[in-house]
C-alpha cells in the first residue's frame, strides 16, 4: 500500500506545527497509523518526546528541500518504519521545488494545507506576496488562525484568484471555525446582467465557484478577444487580464465565447459582448461557464489594465 504524504505549508510561526499535532491527535483521523515527520524548521511549538511517542510519530528535519531526494526518501524507508508522512515546510521556500522533486512510487501525494496566521495576513501580502501567493497556489485548503477580524471577502476573493479551488477555513482564537461566503451576489434576474468592468473579476470567481447559477441567463461583458480555440473558427476564448500576485503572474480571466467568427476579431481589442451563459462538464468533471453570443460590439479599453477582487 502507497504511503500517503500531506504537506504543511506557510510562514514561521503560522500554526504549522500545532495543527500537524492536533490533526496526529485528532481520533477522526489517526487509528494507529505510524507517521514519520520532515521538517524543515523548527518554530516556538515543538514535537516533544512524549507527543511523539503517544501519537506514533518520529520527526526528521533538513535544511533544504533539495535535500529530500528520492535516495533519501529511500534511506527513511530503510531507518523507519511508517504508514504516512507529514511535510513541514519552510514559509521561505518554494512549495514548488518540493513538487518538482517529486516522490517515490510508493509515496503517493494526497493534500496541501496552508496555513496563515490572519494577523499577520496583510503584511505578507504586501511585503511576501510571491511567497505567501506560492503557498495558496498549490493548497488544496488554506486555515486562517487567529482570524478573529478579518475581512472574509477580500480573504476569499484574493485566495480564489489565484486558486479558485481551494477551500479557506477561518479559526478565531476562541477556535471557533467558519468558511467565506462562495456566493457574491449579483442580480441574475436582469435581463441582461450587466457586469461592469470594476466587478468582473468578481464575477468570474464567482462563475468558477457557482457555475449553474447562471445557466440560461443573458448577460453583457467588456472583453478582450485574447485566444484562439484550436480546430474551430466560431469560437474564441475572451476576458480580462489579472495580476494574481506579482507583475511576473498575470493570468487570463477568459471565458469561451461560442457563435462568433475570429476573423472579425482583432486579437487584444474589447468588445461589448451579450449572450446568454450555458453550463457544460469540463475535462475535470467540473462545470464550467460558455457563453453563446448574441450581438457583439467595438468598445474601448477599460481604465485598469487589470481587474481586482474587491
Amino acid at each position: 500500500m502507497n504511503k500517503p504524504v500531506y504537506v504543511f505549508s506557510g510562514f514561521l510561526d503560522a500554526g504549522k506545527t500545532t495543527v500537524i499535532k492536533e490533526t496526529l491527535s485528532d481520533p477522526n483521523f489517526t487509528q494507529g497509523e505510524r507517521t514519520l515527520i520532515i521538517a524543515f524548521e523548527e518554530g516556538d511549538v515543538e514535537y516533544d518526546k512524549a507527543f511523539l511517542k503517544a501519537n506514533k510519530c518520529e520527526v526528521v528535519y533538513l535544511d533544504r528541500i533539495e535535500e529530500l531526494t528520492k535516495d533519501k526518501m529511500a534511506d527513511y524507508e530503510l531507518a523507519h518504519e511508517f504508514d504516512r508522512v507529514f511535510i513541514e515546510l519552510n514559509g521561505m521556500q518554494k512549495d514548488e521545488d518540493l513538487f518538482r522533486q517529486g516522490f517515490l512510487p510508493s509515496w503517493e501525494f494526497v493534500e496541501e494545507l496552508a496555513i496563515v496566521d490572519a494577523t499577520q495576513f496583510m503584511n505578507q501580502v504586501n511585503n511576501m506576496k510571491t511567497f505567501f501567493f506560492d503557498h495558496v497556489r498549490y493548497a488544496d485548503v488554506c486555515i486562517f488562525n487567529r482570524a478573529d477580524n478579518v475581512d472574509k471577502q477580500f480573504i476569499r476573493n484574493n485566495l480564489k484568484a489565484v486558486n479558485p479551488r481551494i477551500q479557506i477555513i477561518l479559526e478565531d482564537s476562541q477556535g471557533n471555525t467558519s468558511t467565506p461566503a462562495d456566493e457574491i451576489e449579483f442580480d441574475v434576474d436582469a435581463n441582461p446582467l450587466v457586469i461592469s468592468d470594476v466587478d468582473y473579476g468578481l464575477w468570474y470567481l464567482d462563475a468558477l465557484d457557482n457555475p449553474t447559477k447562471y445557466e440560461g441567463k443573458r448577460i453583457c461583458l467588456h472583453i478582450a478577444y485574447t485566444e484562439d480555440i484550436p480546430m474551430t473558427d466560431e469560437a474564441v476564448v475572451m476576458g480580462r487580464q489579472a495580476m494574481v500576485c506579482c507583475a511576473n503572474d498575470v493570468q487570463n480571466f477568459g471565458i469561451t465565447v461560442v457563435g462568433i467568427y475570429k476573423n472579425e476579431l482583432k486579437k487584444n481589442n474589447f468588445y461589448n459582448v451579450t449572450g446568454t451563459i450555458r453550463c457544460i462538464d469540463d475535462t475535470e468533471g467540473y462545470k464550467t461557464c460558455l457563453l453563446y453570443a448574441e450581438k457583439i460590439d467595438e468598445a474601448d479599453k477599460p481604465s485598469s489594465d487589470y481587474v481586482t477582487f474587491n
